[in-house]
């Protein structure tokens, strides 16, 4: 795991400035602890910043050039299927001089070209450029579970991994796009390929960008299967074939020349991937897991226990409590863009752990639920008759305190099944914090109207629609692989995890998993409100019921709880009058009545909080920093 950046002038006559290049790169440090590179030549420059993972010696440091020095490559991530396809390439004639996965792909770019990428299994972004076609390509993995930001310019293209490396490039716009802003507020992160400043896009998972001269064109290589038809197959045979496959994931997911540990829940996903290690390997892993004791609500910590002891993992709880609130500005600073998923909070204190005792890989359980349908009060159908009867069940459920607050995204979908909404709108409605009508009495009037034409129009509806024709099991989890599983989780595990050296390896989303578990009938993986079902059928013999079965819990926070203790004085810092009349985006009344209301222990809105809390985090730790900071360019 690894920061990529860079610059290519379009004149191919102009000079990049080397010291732009080598500021992008080092805003990337923390990603790459181990070493830094930075290659002008001409019109491009490239950096990188170096995790050392696979083949740890010098010669493996990019960015890379081929022999001929015609193409240079920088790299981030894990090609898992490195060694397979460096036997395939030496077949063909291409010899290597590392033991590297980069420089495999680097020969698999020259051997097949453009379509290079479909002989690659792993996460990755990357930038090659080759000179003898006077041409930069731009790649992200299939799932989008590297980030990779490009700015496009009058003069220029920027790229980098992460978006505070372009604003080291003054001539970057700093204007925050209103639909990025819309659907942050309503969805508490920002899908792709949008993001927070105008101009500057994320490049969407599966695509690849090409410039060359002033032409920069994007093309899409991979998608979510849509099937015409699922597979017929029974529970059993597809518990068999999932067997096979995801061991093979989980297995082809530990190559690396360093020790791979595991963040351990607890729930069955990141229980599913320890087991998958197998009984030699699990012993004597290191296993880390967040809890909360003496919060019977929300510690889980019994539970990794249980399956650290059964695989014999060397296992590591962190006891988290409201100090960890301290680490927000640089929660803020680190997820580049605004950012209220309060999760990824405990992601950066497990990565922290096991960067502590000496680990530098993690695999996660991220990914199981979009991929295997592990949400069923989003995932499922609600019969007409069933909405009917949601009124009364989701006045008790309001009233339930803390279980209440862990059961928001249930609420959510209560709250819009009562509202009489089709079965699209409902599913839209699950994932919203804010909605419309609470956005329209908190935003200031004269920025509401914008913000809700944009919301209108947004990314995560138009991939619900693109599904069209599908089951509709199949539209939800097309739609969540497209959206919130990039925006929201991968996000965190990627930014988190970064922010400690650490790299996070997501075997349930290996994308041959993926295509294979999209051709399954829907109810192999959803069956009477029970989701994952060929996953903890398969899983039976390797973990225990109180695992499998257990109510889903999600990893979540006490953070209702913390804003009104640990963290009461940021919140009236950061979402004072004076600070949200400065920023000018709410009613500053409507926010210190949604303060003193929390505070006072009634309604638990600590999530709503924390979405205007982080907002104002990311303009003073990104945007504001950015502004004053030292850059290099011309004045905007």
């Amino acid at each position: 795991m690894c920061g990529i950046a860079g610059t290519l002038n379009f004149d191919r006559q102009k000079p990049v400035d080397r010291e732009l290049v080598v500021a992008m790169t080092r805003a990337l440090a923390h990603r790459g602890p181990d070493a830094e590179g930075v290659w002008v030549s001409g019109s491009v420059g490239l950096g990188h910043r170096r995790l050392s993972v696979i083949d740890l010696s010098a010669a493996a440091e990019q960015p890379m050039i081929s022999d001929d020095g015609q193409v240079c490559i920088v790299y981030n991530g894990e090609v898992y299927n490195f060694l397979e396809l460096k036997r395939e390439l030496q077949g063909r004639g291409f010899t290597f001089r590392t033991s590297s996965d980069t420089e495999v792909i680097l020969q698999a770019y020259r051997c097949y070209g453009q379509d290079f990428v479909k002989h690659l299994r792993g996460m990755f972004a990357l930038a090659i450029w080759d000179s003898a076609q006077g041409t930069l390509l731009l790649a992200r993995d299939r799932v989008g579970i590297k980030p990779l930001y490009y700015y496009v310019g009058r003069e220029h293209i920027l790229f980098a991994s992460e978006l505070k490396s372009l604003l080291a490039d003054r001539r970057m716009p700093r204007e925050v796009d209103q639909a990025s802003l819309t659907n942050f507020l309503h969805l508490l992160s920002i899908p792709d390929p949008q993001s927070i400043l105008k101009g500057v896009r994320r490049l969407d998972a599966g695509h690849i960008l090409l410039v060359s001269g002033r032409d920069v064109r994007d093309r899409q290589y991979w998608n979510v299967p849509l099937p015409a038809a699922p597979r017929s197959l029974s529970l059993a045979d597809a518990c068999a074939e999932f067997d096979d496959r995801f061991g093979d994931a989980v297995r082809t997911h530990l190559v690396a020349d360093v020790p791979v540990g595991a963040f351990l829940s607890g729930g069955v996903d990141s229980s599913a991937v320890v087991a998958l290690v197998g009984p030699q390997a699990s012993a004597g892993m290191r296993t880390f897991s967040i809890v909360f004791r003496g919060d019977n609500v929300f510690d889980e910590g019994p539970y990794a226990r249980l399956v650290a002891e059964r695989y014999g993992t060397i296992h590591r709880e962190i006891d988290l409590g409201a100090e960890a609130g301290d680490f927000l500005p640089e929660m803020a600073w680190h997820c580049d863009e605004p950012f209220a998923v309060s999760s990824a909070l405990g992601i950066y204190f497990l990565a922290k752990a096991a960067r502590e005792d000496g680990i530098k890989v993690v695999l996660t359980g991220d990914g199981g639920d979009e991929v295997f349908a592990g949400y069923p009060w989003r995932h499922q159908d609600f019969p007409p008759l069933l909405a009917a009867g949601a009124k009364p069940l989701r006045r008790l459920l309001s009233h339930v305190g803390a279980i209440g607050h862990r059961l928001a995204p249930e609420l959510r979908l209560w709250r819009a099944m009562t509202r009489g909404e089709k079965e699209a709108e409902r599913y839209i409605d699950s994932y919203a914090c804010l909605r419309d009508i609470d956005l329209a009495n908190l935003v200031q009037p004269d920025i509401w109207t914008n913000l809700k034409n944009e919301w209108s129009r947004n990314v995560t509806a138009s991939h619900y629609e693109s599904a069209v024709g599908q089951p509709e099991l199949t539209r939800k989890l097309y739609t969540d692989m497209k959206s919130s599983l990039i925006s929201e989780m991968l996000t965190k595990v990627d930014r988190l995890t970064m922010a400690a050296g650490v790299e996070a390896r997501v075997p349930f989303l290996d994308h041959e998993l993926v295509e294979w578990a999209f051709s399954l009938p829907g109810d192999i993986k959803l069956k009477g409100g029970e989701g994952k079902l060929v996953v903890k059928r398969a899983m039976e013999s390797r973990l225990p019921a109180d695992i499998l079965y257990r109510p889903k819990a999600g990893f979540n926070l006490p953070l209702g709880k913390w804003l009104r203790t640990g963290l009461k004085e940021m919140v009236h810092d950061l979402l004072s009058p004076t600070s949200v009349r400065r920023r000018g985006y709410f009613r500053p009344e409507v926010v210190s009545s949604m303060v003193d209301r929390h505070m006072k222990g009634g309604d638990d809105i600590g999530n709503r909080l924390f979405v205007l809390l982080m907002l104002e985090l990311w303009h003073r730790q990104v945007l504001d920093r950015s502004a004053s900071a030292i850059t290099i360019g011309s004045a905007v």
